[in-house]
């Protein structure tokens, strides 16, 4: 047999495959749980185990480096153990500034009509999301909580998300199937998302951002479209209420750039093709203990976001 030729593999073996990324996965989103649903109680009842730190400081503070820790340390073993060869998949495909300008504002389009969507699961979840001090700079601790904020949401996690769903699960999974490897690792991101309203728009930006991996063959691409996104929220939540032309500016030049791009087909995208539902390899992904415990996780954070 050459290298060439596909490797048959059982279903436990698969099974065994997805468990090396899906148990890790599990502790990261359980420990991001933990971090975000835990740390005002034990503010509450504990303050002194902060040290005089304000409960925002030493939460986005943990969150830095437990997303640093997976990865950098986690991640890296686990593509390893998978004979994964990441570094392959970091290549910067060569692209014109508006072939950039297109993928990245079709991926913040998307993101803005999933998020419309997922607006109907608000009911669902008793929690804004918000944090009170985004985009207020009174004050040293708020200044210090918002460079936090920026730091983890806007330029650590697009890079620890890409590396971990698209640039490993991704790819592992795509070993069954491509476009079984695009769906799977979109349900997973959903899955690692803390609420109802969130998983929802987060499945169709990890499908987007799946796609143009495979696309490009390189997670570069998701990673500049999920920072520009990022950085594109982020703005959208900082701007003073005075200022509301503002969003409204970006997002009609979102949709004028979306809509340019469709029609000149600047940014073509495969389709999900045969094989994305495939019966049988759902059922070894969602029958894996790994991925289990994933779903328990994620219906354990939906309900705490409805009761605390």
């Amino acid at each position: 047999m050459t290298s060439s030729e596909p490797k048959v593999i059982t279903r436990r073996q698969a099974k065994q495959q997805i468990s090396y990324f899906s148990v890790p996965l599990f502790f990261y989103i359980l420990l991001n749980m933990i971090l975000r649903e835990c740390s005002g109680l034990l503010y509450r009842y504990y303050p002194q185990l902060f040290f005089g730190f304000d409960v925002w400081t030493a939460t986005l503070t943990a969150g830095i480096l437990l997303a640093l820790i997976f990865r950098y340390l986690v991640f890296p073993g686990v593509s390893k153990r998978l004979h994964l060869n990441i570094r392959d998949y970091m290549k910067m495909p060569k692209l014109a500034g508006i072939q950039w300008l297109s993928i990245i504002c079709l991926g913040i389009g998307i993101t803005l009509i999933a998020v419309s969507f997922s607006s109907l699961f608000y009911f669902m979840s008793s929690s804004t999301s918000t944090y009170d001090f985004l985009g207020s700079f009174n004050g040293k601790t708020n200044i210090i909580n918002n460079i936090l904020y920026f730091i983890l949401f806007v330029c650590i996690r697009p890079h620890c998300d890409e590396y971990i769903f698209r640039g490993t699960i991704q790819r592992q999974l795509g070993h069954y199937g491509r476009y079984f490897g695009v769906l799977g690792s979109a349900v997973l991101y959903a899955l690692a998302q803390p609420d109802m309203m969130r998983a929802v728009s987060g499945f169709f930006v990890g499908w987007y951002l799946a796609l143009a991996t495979l696309k490009y063959h390189s997670i570069r691409p998701g990673f500049r479209i999920n920072f520009a996104l990022s950085l594109f929220l982020w703005i959208l939540n900082v701007i003073p209420g005075n200022l509301f032309f503002i969003p409204l500016i970006m997002i009609v030049f979102v949709y004028v750039i979306c809509a340019f791009s469709i029609f000149s087909k600047k940014a073509k995208t495969n389709i999900v093709r045969y094989g994305a539902t495939e019966w049988k390899l759902w059922k070894i992904l969602l029958t894996t203990p790994g991925v289990i415990l994933c779903i328990i996780t994620f219906i354990i954070n939906c309900i705490l976001t409805v009761i605390l």
